[in-house]
């Protein structure tokens, strides 16, 4: 006698004593479990087929063991996009003995889990207090005697530490006149705008004038501007000549770079960046 049971959406044939892998199923190993919807039943010359299940009919088995199958790699790629997806499923499953094919409506006898003991928190035994000390009475000759005074503690002075934003102001207007004393005794007229072929010394940091960005930055030292004292003596026609070369028009005035180049020689610092976004720059 064998019989067609459907679990999990699938369908398998079964008969007592067989072992089957099915879709997970809740429970433990060792416990038991049923499937009422058989597809068929068929005991010797006789075949029984439900519509869509045969009624009265149960096939009971026992829970071997919970497990995962093999592992299943799913890759995606897409050609020419430098696009690929790895995934890896491992599908949980159970391992069923089948124990015996139930008819007439019979139901297998399913074992109760056994009970989990409680697990009882031993309370602390409640501890003893100790004894109250007795007071001592003073005797007449302490009691008259003066208590020493304790010694005064001197509170040490907080430091007052210098802000490191000033500092660091202070060090750029430093690095830009240690530029203008080194142009200055190469002969190099710092009130005058010229291009340069490469800094004199160590080159400013273009970036930190709002409205220079890494690539704005990169095309001025391309046309020979390295310093402060460059852009702060910067004029209308040299302006206009710089544009044309290097394709920002309007940037110098609209964010004032003279102005800026000449406070951060003062010492001043940094403006707060402008954003002031155009197709095909970057800030």
């Amino acid at each position: 006698m064998f019989a067609v049971i459907k679990t999990g959406g699938k369908q398998y044939r079964v008969a007592t004593g067989d072992t089957i892998t099915v879709e997970r199923l809740p429970g433990e190993a060792g416990e038991v479990v049923a499937f009422e919807e058989v597809l068929m039943l068929v005991d010797g010359a006789s075949t029984d087929i439900g519509a869509p299940a045969v009624k009265g009919v149960t096939v009971a088995g026992e829970l071997v063991e919970q497990t995962r199958g093999a592992k299943v790699i799913a890759f995606k790629k897409r050609r020419r996009k430098n696009s690929r997806r790895k995934r890896g499923h491992r599908q949980h499953l159970s391992v069923v003995r089948i124990t015996d094919i139930l008819t007439g409506g019979a139901k297998p006898a399913l074992k109760a889990r056994p009970m989990e003991a409680k697990h009882v928190e031993a309370k602390p035994a409640p501890q003893a207090k100790p004894a109250e000390a007795t007071p001592v009475q003073p005797t007449p000759a302490a009691a008259t005697m003066p208590a020493a005074p304790a010694p005064e503690t001197k509170a040490a002075p907080e430091a007052k530490a210098a802000p490191a934003v000033e500092h660091a102001h202070a060090r750029i207007a430093e690095d830009a006149a240690a530029g203008v004393a080194a142009a200055k005794a190469q002969g190099v007229d710092t009130n005058k705008f010229q291009h340069l072929e490469n800094p004199i010394g160590k080159a400013d940091d273009l970036k930190l004038i709002s409205g220079v960005g890494p690539t704005i930055a990169k095309k001025l030292n391309a046309i020979g501007i390295w310093h402060y004292w460059q852009v702060k003596a910067l004029s209308e026609e040299d302006i206009a000549k710089v544009e044309e070369q290097v394709g920002f028009k309007g940037r110098a005035h609209r964010d004032d770079w003279m102005g800026q180049a000449a406070d951060l020689m003062a010492g001043k610092g940094p403006r707060p960046k402008a954003h002031h976004p155009q197709q095909g720059e970057e800030h």
